[in-house]
């Protein structure tokens, strides 16, 4: 049996995906500064990680300087940025990939201290915002801590948005989305998970706002499609995807940012019913099951084993295209992809398409030997094992673009040769220990490290 995972995806009017296995969009950390523009590593990674008919989804761009929350992380405002990303898509189309761009706006994630950042001269942007005054404590109640270009700070109390800042942060998300149209991108994605600004407005833990924005489940959703409304009228319909990360606990449980809310599974099933009257691409939904504490070390990550639990609650509320992601291995995606309508359309990788830029390609190695009864084909290849200590290091080729490809390990083997390939410049043979695709997520406490294997 072919798996789905491998088989045609028509997603709106971006195109029609060759196959489903998406690159989710992954803060690196990497742009230039000052300008926050796309570097030339940033071209060479997305290119490395583009194929045909394939979706890659770049990491979270920012709006406008008042979300600023992160050093050297990249923005689509500008036209230095937008110079820069054009670059970043030309490269992946000429792959015959397709790439969209996630429009982002942290919030009260940002610390006010960025409003100083160089960009920010002439826009007077102060960061820091939110739908109310809460701040992000820790579990004893203390201030969080936050990274700044001066070191670890505490986060402040951010201020609350007023109307005319709402209406003026529509304009600001329109105008994001009409510069990643003038970068050449196939798509846009409205960024409104993981604790950032629209999840702060939906979860009533941070939204304690008594107007329109505030209270009923109904106007706790109104910026969400606010924002759906303001992109879309500068996409046309199918362009626009949505993130949202439903938590799995009233009062906690695996939130983010401190993200919580009293009854989640009702404001995020009304946002999704909501979402159903817009034409959008996709919508890109998390599993709840990140182990910050586990992240370094695949072989002791419990996110590998724990079930979904969003798809099951929220698939048939939804009657578009959903893309799933989160903790997702190769053999929980052969197993996914198996439930031809209950199932996830898409799975978004993050963390392993990070270490195996040709991850569509190992995929469907081990999809094939599954589906025919591990009988009669090859094994497939191991993967590199990733390095967590290089995901957030600015300027740094490191656990960038020097994972090894499939291809550039048999070439460099083969051959002493230089290759003109380019997309095997930056890539390091034999730097980067290997994991068994058939090992991860089953039995991962058994698994021991071979330095010895590396490709």
């Amino acid at each position: 049996m072919t798996s789905k995972l491998f088989t045609p995806l028509k997603l709106g009017c971006i195109g029609t995906l060759q196959h489903r296995v998406v690159l989710a969009p992954l803060t690196r950390n990497r742009a230039t500064e000052p300008t926050l523009s796309p570097s030339s590593l940033a071209v060479q990674y997305y290119r490395q990680r583009a194929s045909r008919g394939g979706l890659l989804i770049t990491e979270a761009t920012h709006i406008s300087p008042e979300s600023l929350a992160y050093p050297a992380t990249p923005g689509i405002w500008s036209t230095e940025q937008v110079q820069g990303w054009r670059q970043v898509t030309d490269a992946v189309h000429e792959k015959g990939g397709f790439i969209v761009c996630q429009l982002w706006h942290t919030g009260r994630v940002a610390h006010p201290d960025y409003g100083s950042h160089p960009c920010n001269r002439e826009l007077h942007y102060q960061p820091g915002v939110s739908a109310s005054p809460t701040q992000i404590v820790d579990r004893q109640g203390n201030p969080g801590k936050t990274v700044t270009y001066d070191g670890t700070k505490e986060h402040a109390v951010p201020k609350e948005l007023s109307l005319q800042d709402i209406f003026r942060l529509c304009e600001d998300y329109a105008n994001a989305a009409q510069r990643a149209k003038e970068a050449g991108f196939d798509g846009v994605e409205i960024h409104a998970a993981h604790g950032y600004l629209i999840d702060q407005f939906l979860n009533n833990g941070v939204n304690r706002r008594t107007d329109e924005y505030g209270g009923s489940v109904k106007n706790r959703c109104r910026l969400l499609i606010e924002v759906v409304e303001a992109v879309s009228s500068v996409w046309p319909e199918g362009a626009v995807g949505v993130r949202i990360s439903p938590h799995d606990a009233p009062n906690g449980g695996n939130t983010y940012y401190g993200c919580k809310d009293s009854d989640p599974d009702a404001i995020y099933s009304h946002a999704i019913q909501l979402l159903n009257r817009y034409a959008l691409a996709y919508l890109l939904v998390t599993e709840p099951r990140w182990v910050g504490k586990y992240d370094s070390t695949p072989e002791s990550d419990p996110g590998f084993e724990m079930p979904l639990t969003n798809l099951h609650k929220y698939r048939s509320l939804f009657d578009g295209v959903m893309i799933g992601a989160g903790g997702f291995t190769p053999a929980t995606s052969y197993e996914a992809s198996k439930d031809t309508e209950k199932g996830y359309d898409a799975i978004a990788f993050g963390r392993w398409f990070i270490s195996n830029p040709d991850l569509p390609e190992r995929l469907r190695t081990w999809h094939d030997y599954e589906s025919r009864g591990r009988q009669g084909v090859p094994e497939p290849p191991p993967l590199n094992r990733y390095e967590r200590a290089t995901f957030y290091a600015p300027h740094e080729k490191d656990g960038y673009i020097d994972y090894p490809s499939m291809d550039f390990f048999n070439e460099s083997t083969e051959s002493t040769e230089s290759t003109k390939n380019p997309d095997f410049k930056g890539m390091v043979a034999g730097k980067y220990e290997l994991v068994d695709q058939s090992q991860i997520g089953t039995s991962l406490k058994d698994i021991k490290s071979n330095p010895k294997s590396k490709m």
